[in-house]
């Protein structure tokens, strides 16, 4: 990762080089904490496993030795294994957050995951719902929905202009190439379609947040914009690579930290015929990834 950009221009840092600012470390474990003890840990083991990890991340000199050494620490707890009961909590939080923009129609969830969310819009709306994804969740199969499968970097098996609804959770910054991707999500919206896109944000104040989350997401919110971007980097990278350990390189989950602020977002989503029609600040919505996450509500051009 060193001397690289990401997509949108920002450097792409080392995680030992992210620790060794003081203020995004402190940010880092305090919500480390968070996530271990929302997991069921006590704060007492939270601590120790949360030193052992960052003691791990300032000191590697591989990044795979890094990612296998903290899973390692972690496992010690067993604390991948607590996370799956959590994801069914968590697809219905971001049903919630979605349900009020679907319009009626199909609805493609591009970039789907295990299907969670897109299960509860089929059984809760009625919207006749499809999937797709660059991988295909071992879980798949239980959402009893149809899925196609594509490829890093290819279009998605699905005809122009097919679908009235387009979903896509936390999917562009995991794309090695979000413009790209955009414009494939806009290929397959019916003109005047929505879409609807939940996304990692920096650069924010949370002043449009309810004061009580505003006041959680305190620590984060106090940092500049370079360093929140840090730690969503950071975050990124724990719930991916080290949560969720593989030690071969096809199956790691793609990093390549595509994240932007919010205003980022909206003007690479206009460019390609996107018009953002609402925005809703979530915050640090979701427990196991403390990352800010942004709702753009958009209506493809005709």
């Amino acid at each position: 990762m060193p001397d690289m950009k990401n997509a949108f221009g920002h450097e792409v840092l080392q995680i030992r080089e992210i620790v060794t600012d003081a203020n995004v470390k402190e940010t880092v474990a305090g919500m480390l904490a968070d996530v271990l003890t929302y997991l069921g840990l006590s704060h007492t083991k939270a601590q120790q496993l949360i030193s052992g990890c960052l003691n791990a991340a300032a000191s590697y000199q591989q990044l795979e030795a890094y990612e296998e050494q903290a899973h390692h620490i972690l496992e010690t707890e067993k604390v991948a294994s607590r996370i799956p009961e959590k994801l069914t909590a968590r697809a219905s939080l971001v049903y919630t957050e979605i349900a009020p923009y679907l319009s009626p129609g199909n609805v493609l969830d591009y970039g789907c995951g295990d299907g969670q969310v897109s299960q509860l819009v089929a059984e809760k709306l009625g919207n006749p719902v499809s999937l797709t994804d660059v991988y295909r969740h071992r879980h798949m199969d239980e959402s009893g929905l149809p899925f196609r499968l594509f490829g890093q970097g290819q279009k998605a098996p699905f005809d122009d202009a097919e679908f009235s609804n387009v979903l896509a959770i936390t999917v562009f910054h995991h794309s090695s190439n979000p413009v790209e991707s955009i414009r494939d999500v806009a290929r397959v919206t019916k003109p005047g379609g929505r879409v609807i896109v939940i996304e990692s944000v920096f650069g924010v104040d949370g002043k449009q947040l309810p004061h009580e989350i505003r006041k959680k997401a305190g620590g984060y919110l106090a940092l500049s914009g370079e360093q929140q971007r840090k730690v969503n980097v950071f975050f990124d990278h724990f719930y991916n690579r080290i949560l969720h350990y593989s030690a071969g390189a096809a199956t790691k989950v793609n990093v390549p930290f595509n994240f932007n602020t919010p205003d980022g977002w909206r003007q690479v989503f206009a460019q390609n015929g996107l018009v953002q029609e609402a925005i809703v600040h979530l915050g640090l919505d979701q427990p196991t990834v403390p990352e800010y996450h942004t709702l753009h509500v958009l209506r493809k051009l005709s």
